[in-house]
């Protein structure tokens, strides 16, 4: 007598038009705002290459040097202001950089959000500010930029007002 037992059957393989579309689902999905990113965890010694999610801002190069996933940071390029000052034109009396940040496992929930972070170069000092607090500081910056130029004007004023009354001196001393 035959077996009639049947076998279980074979699953219906998709062709290649359903295999490239199933090929889209290949990364998670990630949440809005953010991609997928390669970064190198480990040490130089030993690592791997893993993907993280990632800010859609940030330009850090996580790959470029391992680093412990609970290390790394988001940052976003900076913008700097350099400061000039005449008694020294070879180099800025100030430098002040701005740039997002974000630290996803720090202990101070503020820092784990995108926050600006702003410093200057030769101080180790950094101000974090909550997108409010940079909004009221340029809206400081900005009155502060009017009161510069103010002064400005003011400075230059009285220079001229300063070479026109030793013009004036100097051709009444040249006529007396």
């Amino acid at each position: 007598m035959k077996n009639t037992a049947t076998l279980p059957s074979i699953p219906a393989q998709p062709t290649s038009g359903e295999r490239s579309q199933g090929a889209a689902q290949v990364f998670p999905s990630t949440r809005p705002g953010y991609r997928l990113v390669p970064a190198l965890i480990g040490t130089f010694a030993r690592n791997q290459l893993a993907w993280i999610e990632c800010p859609s801002w940030c330009t850090e190069p996580h790959a470029s040097e391992p680093s412990a996933l609970e290390d790394i940071t988001h940052y976003a390029d900076s913008d700097m202001l350099e400061i000039p000052t005449f008694s020294d034109p070879e180099s800025a009396a100030y430098v002040l950089y701005v740039r997002l940040e974000a630290d996803p496992v720090a202990s101070d929930p503020r820092v784990r959000e995108t926050h600006v972070l702003l410093w200057e170069d030769a101080s180790p000092m950094e101000a974090r500010l909550t997108p409010e607090m940079a909004e009221d500081l340029a809206d400081e910056m900005i009155a502060f930029a009017s009161q510069l130029r103010h002064l400005a004007r003011a400075a230059r004023q009285h220079n001229e007002v300063s070479r026109r009354r030793v013009s004036l001196l100097k051709a009444q001393d040249g006529a007396a």
